[in-house]
């Protein structure tokens, strides 16, 4: 287990990080607190919670009047749970700066930012891998021998990076898995029997048998990673995803301020899953056959719609495939009825063409030369053409940085191997120059969200004498807005908080009609309910029909015998 001396010098050095050309995450929240200082008419911060080494997680909230922040409709950002995508904290950050200019999105919402939700996944002193990327720092034994942490990823040959360790021709107490791709030798595959294909290499990640139970470096320091520890579909057999449900202090602020905070109607989260690039499936279900796995099929066109804005705005084309049980997102939409957009917010970018060769010199006799026959295409396509593209990215626009080439190492128990292979992160995190287009992407999709948040309206009132003190009252709830107050799995599980319509006359004084309606939900883009009662009620005494929805407020209006009081009145 890492002591408590460890983790201070942690905190110590990711206090201390010095500004690169890279945004760290730590140079991204100073600049964020900065800017709240700077601008405390529109901007407030608060912690919310801590992460299990004490980090605060703190959240910002914009409007145009802060001290009214909680009595407007919101939409949640959050960022900086994924380990892999440091830059997150700082495209939230950037986000976060042009709301800031956006005073139409301020006036009509507000917004909160959690730009750093896993603050543990970067502490400085572990040292980038992806076994541990979206992890906090609690202590688990991954390996199930009673101790913890004790075998992590190490940096044997001092290149600054955690790779992968490669080895020929190991012994049949270590079986060859993978064998190298022939389209290109830096990339290795799983072997093809069929096609009698040998396994000729085994992998690891690069590190040590520390605690000598013949393992390389299966037990990394951490941890939990929060995005796999939210009820739904939590993935109960990976040690991983925590103990139990909601089991970490991170997990749990973020859920607690979701249950604190009502009026959230929308939300984004920049992480590992994707459900903007490519919407869900809308069919899939879980073992029982009723539960959608990511999206309920009367949901989809909202998706395609805001997806096809998302690419439009962000320019992304391609994003990773990714199982999003147990993440925050699929949490918000499938058990609080938020409509929820995840992206990683950058995917792999084409690689420039190859340059044309250079012109032949002529011949001896000043004759044009001939070019020679083109060579054959390579017989084999790479096994994994995802990384081949990421390789030549490297190669072609990046001067190589994204991968490291094979080198010899002499490993104190596995003898001759090879260290090499991608960074972490690279093919997750975008380079430092992307992170203010992002930004502006991000806060474009936030402020168009606003501008689509459900508007409800009261259209249609009417009061007509049918007898002596005997009134028909009619009245419709209308939601102007393109959202729905509810999305679809938001309705199967009645969250979040339902539209309640009363009207003012006891029980005993309405003739026909409920006096209290509760309604799931009212579908965006002129959906509507109507509604009918018949009362009974001196002609100068005044009755109310008010509707409460939350992220809104109360629609009242007044109604003297025949007369109807206008304007209707908001109550926030």
């Amino acid at each position: 287990m890492m002591s408590l001396t460890l983790f201070a010098l942690a905190l110590s050095i990711a206090a201390d990080e010095p500004s690169t050309a890279v945004v760290t995450p730590t140079a991204a929240l100073a600049e964020m607190r900065q800017i709240v200082l700077s601008d405390r008419g529109h901007a407030s911060i608060s912690i919310i919670g801590k992460s299990w080494t004490g980090l605060p997680i703190e959240v910002v909230s914009l409007s145009e009047n802060v001290m009214d922040a909680d009595k407007k409709p919101a939409i949640l950002l959050v960022a900086g749970l994924d380990g892999s995508r440091p830059s997150s904290v700082a495209i939230a950050v950037a986000a976060m700066k042009k709301i800031l200019a956006d005073q139409p999105a301020l006036q009509a919402s507000t917004f909160y930012l959690i730009p750093c939700a896993n603050p543990d996944a970067y502490i400085d002193t572990f040292m980038p891998s992806d076994s541990r990327a979206n992890r906090n720092a609690r202590p688990v034994d991954e390996d199930r021998d009673g101790l913890s942490d004790e075998d992590p990823p190490r940096d044997l040959n001092g290149d600054g990076a955690i790779t992968q360790i490669r080895r020929l021709n190991p012994p049949a107490s270590d079986p060859a898995t993978h064998m190298l791709d022939p389209a290109d030798v830096r990339l290795m595959r799983m072997p093809d029997a069929t096609k009698d294909q040998r396994a000729t290499y085994s992998m690891y990640v690069e590190g040590l048998d520390s605690d000598h139970d013949g393992l390389i470096a299966e037990d990394d320091f951490g941890g939990v990673d929060i995005d796999r520890n939210f009820p739904h579909r939590w993935p109960e057999f990976d040690p991983a995803a925590g103990r139990y449900q909601l089991s970490e202090p991170e997990s749990q602020a973020l859920a607690n301020f979701v249950l604190a905070h009502p009026r959230i109607i929308a939300a984004m989260v920049i992480g590992r899953w994707d459900n903007l690039v490519k919407t869900p499936d809308a069919q899939a279900r879980d073992a029982t056959g009723k539960t959608p796995l990511a999206l309920d099929s009367l949901d989809k066109a909202t998706w395609e719609e805001m997806g096809r804005l998302w690419r439009e705005v962000s320019k992304q084309t391609r994003s990773q495939e990714c199982d999003p049980s147990g993440s925050f997102a699929l949490w918000l939409y499938a058990h609080r009825g938020i409509p929820t957009f995840a992206t990683q917010a950058w995917g792999r970018p084409d690689a420039s063409a190859l340059p044309p060769p250079p012109p032949l010199p002529p011949n001896a006799d000043g004759s044009a030369a001939t070019a020679p026959a083109p060579a054959p295409a390579a017989a084999d396509k790479p096994a994994d053409e995802e990384a081949a593209a990421w390789l030549a990215w490297s190669d072609r626009d990046q001067g190589g940085r994204g991968f490291l080439p094979w080198t010899p190492f002499e490993h104190p128990t596995l003898g001759h191997v090879e260290i090499g292979g991608f960074r972490s992160g690279f093919r997750s995190d975008p380079p430092a120059g992307e992170i203010a287009r992002l930004g502006d992407s991000v806060a474009s999709f936030l402020a168009e969200l606003s501008k689509r948040q459900p508007k409800l309206v009261m259209r249609n009132i009417t009061s007509r004498m049918t007898g002596a003190g005997v009134f028909e009252i009619e009245a419709e709830i209308v939601n102007e807005g393109w959202l729905a107050t509810a999305c679809a799995m938001g309705r199967a599980n009645r969250q979040p908080d339902p539209i309640i319509v009363r009207i003012s006359p006891t029980k005993d004084h309405i003739l026909s009609g409920q006096r209290v309606t509760i309604i799931d939900g009212i579908t965006g883009a002129g959906g509507r309910r109507a509604f009918r009662w018949i009362v009974q009620s001196p002609p100068t005494e005044p009755i109310t029909i008010e509707a409460t929805w939350k992220p809104m407020g109360t629609l009242r209006a007044t109604i003297i015998g025949d007369k109807v009081v206008l304007p209707i009145e908001v109550i926030q």
